[in-house]
C-alpha cells in the first residue's frame, strides 16, 4: 500500500485526542476513505453513526442506529471481525454494494467505546486491510483513552474552580458579610472571631487540591461551612449528623457534601425564613457508602441534579459520574412543601485513589 499510514496516524490523532464525536469522526472516515483507496469507511459509537462516506450512504446513515449484527458483535467482543462477503455482512438493506468488510474496535479502559469500519466493494478485504484497520484501531483507542484522562483532568481542574466558587457563592458571600457587619454592631468580639474564621475558610479551600478525601475530611469542611451559616440563622438553624463510623473512612470527591448541604440551606430552608433541620447522613453499604442530605424545606416539583437547584449541584453530579459511572449519580428525591433529600453512593476506594 503506497499510503503511509503512519502520515494518516499523525494527522488524524489531534482530531481524537478531543474524544470520539461528531468532527472527530468524519475527518477521520474521510481522511482513511480518500487515502487507503476505501469503497466506504465508517466511524461510530456504541449507538450510532457518526460518520459515513462512500459507497451505501443512502442507507448507512450518519446520525441512525449501525445496521448489521456483524457490527453490534464486534462491539460486544471488543475483538476485530472481517466479513468477505455481501451475505456475512448481512446488511438488511437489498442491493447494498458493500461486499466485504472489516471492524476494528476502539477500547477504553477495557471495553469498546466505537469501532472503525472499512469497506469494499466488488473485491474482498485485504489481508492489508485488516492490518490496517486494527493497527489504526489500537492507535486510535491510546488517544481516545488519552482523551478521556484529558477531559477527567479538566473536570477536576474546573471542579476546584467550581468548589471554590460554590463554597464562596455571590449569596454565602453577600449573606455572610452582612451578618459579620451588624455584629460589629451588637458583638463585636463574635464579628472579629467571624472575620478570623472567614480568612481561614477562604485559605482552607484555595488549599485544597486533592481529588479525594476522607468522608471524615470532608464532613469538617461541611462544618467549617455551617458555622457561618448558624451566625446568620441562629437557633432556627438545625443540623444532624447520622454518620456510621465505619463511613468516615470512605473515600468521596472533594466536595461532594458540601455543595448539598449549602443547597438544602439556600433552596431548601432559606425561603422559609432559615428555619428547619438539615441531616446528614452516611452508612456502609455492601462493597461501597450512601451519603444522603436531606432538608424539611419547601420543596420543588420534578427534581434534577442539572435544574439549577444550586451552586456546584451539577460539578458534584458531573465529578460523581464521571469517577464511578451513572450508577454514583445523585439521586434526588422532593415535595412541595416536604423537603428534599439528594443522596449517592461512592464504591469502596484504595487508600491510593485518593493520590
Amino acid at each position: 500500500m503506497s499510503t503511509n499510514v503512519l502520515d494518516l496516524v499523525v494527522e488524524a490523532l489531534p482530531h481524537l485526542r478531543g474524544g470520539l464525536g461528531d468532527d472527530s469522526a468524519t475527518f477521520t472516515a474521510r481522511l482513511l476513505y480518500e487515502n487507503l483507496g476505501l469503497d466506504a469507511c465508517a466511524v461510530i459509537d456504541t449507538e450510532r453513526v457518526l460518520a459515513y462516506v462512500g459507497r451505501g450512504e443512502d442507507h448507512h446513515l450518519v446520525g441512525g442506529p449501525s445496521l448489521t449484527g456483524l457490527t453490534h458483535k464486534a462491539i460486544a467482543t471488543g475483538q476485530a471481525i472481517t466479513a468477505r462477503s455481501r451475505e456475512e455482512i448481512d446488511c438488511p438493506v437489498p442491493g447494498c454494494p458493500l461486499t466485504s468488510v472489516t471492524i476494528a474496535p476502539f477500547i477504553v479502559r477495557g471495553a469498546a467505546v466505537g469501532a472503525l469500519k472499512l469497506y469494499r466493494a466488488g473485491t474482498p478485504i485485504a489481508e492489508d486491510d485488516e492490518k490496517v484497520a486494527v493497527g489504526l484501531a489500537r492507535v486510535f483507542s491510546v488517544s481516545l483513552e488519552a482523551a478521556e484522562l484529558d477531559a477527567r483532568s479538566a473536570l477536576v481542574t474546573q471542579a476546584e474552580l467550581d468548589a471554590l466558587r460554590a463554597r464562596i457563592s455571590p449569596h454565602f458571600l453577600f449573606n455572610t458579610l452582612t451578618t459579620i457587619a451588624a455584629l460589629t454592631r451588637t458583638d463585636p468580639g463574635r464579628a472579629h472571631d467571624l472575620v478570623v474564621d472567614f480568612a481561614e475558610y477562604f485559605r482552607d479551600s484555595l488549599a485544597q487540591h486533592a481529588e479525594f478525601v476522607s468522608l471524615d475530611e470532608e464532613l469538617e469542611h461541611v462544618e467549617q461551612y455551617l458555622h457561618f451559616e448558624h451566625a446568620r440563622f441562629g437557633e432556627r438553624l438545625h443540623v444532624a449528623f447520622e454518620v456510621d463510623p465505619r463511613a468516615r473512612l470512605a473515600l468521596v470527591p472533594v466536595l461532594s457534601v458540601q455543595p448539598l448541604v449549602e443547597n438544602a440551606i439556600g433552596h431548601g430552608l432559606a425561603p422559609k425564613g432559615g428555619g428547619g433541620t438539615v441531616r446528614i447522613c452516611a452508612q456502609p453499604d455492601g462493597d461501597g457508602t450512601e451519603i444522603a442530605v436531606s432538608d424539611d424545606g419547601v420543596g420543588f416539583v420534578h427534581p434534577k441534579p442539572s435544574s439549577g437547584n444550586g451552586i456546584g449541584m451539577d460539578n458534584v453530579n458531573s465529578r460523581l459520574t464521571k469517577l464511578f459511572g451513572p450508577a454514583s449519580a445523585l439521586r434526588i428525591t422532593s415535595a412541595l412543601g416536604k423537603g428534599t433529600t439528594v443522596a449517592f453512593r461512592v464504591p469502596s476506594l484504595m487508600p491510593a485513589a485518593a493520590r
